[in-house]
């Protein structure tokens, strides 16, 4: 049900049954600290999702339901911003909700809570500043804004999601479409929900289940176990919950919405209306513009061109381990997909040779990155072939 439903229906009664309504409502909602709004924050609050991606437009209550659920449900609790700096607005958050800023220390940004439980706040301004978050547990790992996170981060920081007493543990990220390329990597994580070119989408609340695969997130059928290289996997599920302001009906009465109406179209396309396919801007230090990229994608083709002579045969090398090991061949200004194998498929350097001559043709050039040393023992094995490298 949503509020403005909610709303219909009290507003319908007559002055008595709405204010005994009313004073049922606030009896149930005494000493708690939030109550979700009908509506997305509330399927957000109860979801049965690992992984809980909470956002849209501007003005949803999104950093309201991180605060709420680290308050009510789940401690430890953390909640992070990119830039230490930005966490006032949680911190003011939490005090509104809880009535003072007792128990909050402003040095370590650990908020202790009157009946025990531990909320802390903190940035990852930098890629290694993830590190600082390592075999530290929570219930709830928040992320405010993720789409200003690095993929990295979000998956580094949320492995140390756990309990020792064997509660459940939650995901919750939030944040409005991305505005830069940096940030694209959110609608690839939550593609079912955010990518239109997706094959199978999903509709908003819907629960999509997800394992790793070679290093690659592929989504399944249910949780499993799941039979993947030999090893039994429990996959885990995701969702995408969009906000709207309309669903925030004190922000909504301030004439917030005006101020996102003025924004220039691409802004308020984002903010205002909660949309993720429109084209974000570039970062200023970027070499080469994403609409080239996609330019060249949408006019790339399967096969190589006719008459065109194999240019080069280019190879990064993983010799066993986690890695694979990737070989692509280019026809003058056509790049072929990737030849893919696993670290165990190519232990040594005469297989991975053996692999890119079988590759070649017209006696092209072999490229291979030997910068790591993994790639020596390649190379010396296509000397002796005699193949230009």
């Amino acid at each position: 049900m949503q509020l403005s439903e909610v709303l219909a229906a009290l507003d319908a009664l007559t002055p008595e049954a709405r204010q005994e309504v009313i004073d049922e409502a606030m009896k149930a909602s005494d000493g708690r600290y939030m109550i979700p709004n009908p509506g997305p924050q509330t399927t957000a609050w109860f979801s049965e999702a690992d992984e809980t991606f909470y956002g849209g437009a501007a003005g949803g209550g999104k950093t309201a339901l991180l605060c709420g659920l680290a308050l009510e449900e789940y401690q430890p609790a953390l909640i992070l911003r990119r830039q230490a700096t930005q966490i006032k607005g949680i911190e003011d958050e939490i005090a509104r909700m809880i009535g003072t800023r007792a128990g909050y220390n402003s040095q370590s940004h650990v908020w202790r809570l009157p009946h025990g439980g531990k909320i802390e706040l903190g940035g990852v301004p930098n890629e290694a500043d993830k590190e600082k978050y390592q075999g530290r547990p929570h219930r709830l790992k928040g992320f405010d804004e993720i789409t200003q996170f690095t993929e990295s981060q979000y998956r580094y920081i949320i492995g140390w999601l756990r309990d020792a007493q064997g509660r459940r543990c939650r995901v919750v990220a939030t944040g409005n479409p991305p505005t830069s390329a940096e940030g694209m990597w959110v609608i690839r994580y939550w593609a079912p929900w955010l990518d239109p070119s997706y094959p199978n989408p999903a509709k908003s609340g819907e629960l999509r289940w997800f394992t790793t695969i070679d290093g690659e997130d592929v989504e399944v059928d249910g949780v499993g176990p799941h039979l993947i290289n030999g090893e039994m996997i429990t996959a885990r599920s995701r969702t995408f919950i969009q906000s709207k302001l309309e669903d925030n009906p004190d922000l909504m009465e301030t004439g917030y919405s005006a101020t996102l109406e003025a924004l220039p179209k691409e802004l308020r396309d984002r903010m205002r209306h909660g949309l993720f396919d429109v084209e974000g801007e570039d970062d200023p230090w970027q070499v080469i513009p994403t609409k080239w990229v996609k330019a060249a994608q949408a006019r790339w083709t399967d096969r190589p061109p006719e008459d065109v002579p194999m240019t080069a045969v280019a190879a990064d090398v993983a010799q066993g381990g986690q890695d694979k090991t990737q070989i692509q061949s280019r026809y003058d200004w056509w790049y072929s997909r990737f030849s893919s194998y696993k670290g165990s498929e190519t232990p040594d350097g005469p297989t991975v040779a053996g692999l890119i001559i079988k590759e070649m043709r017209d006696r092209c050039r072999v490229v291979v990155d030997a910068g790591g040393g993994y790639g020596g023992d390649t190379l010396t094995q296509l000397a002796h072939a005699d193949v230009d490298c």
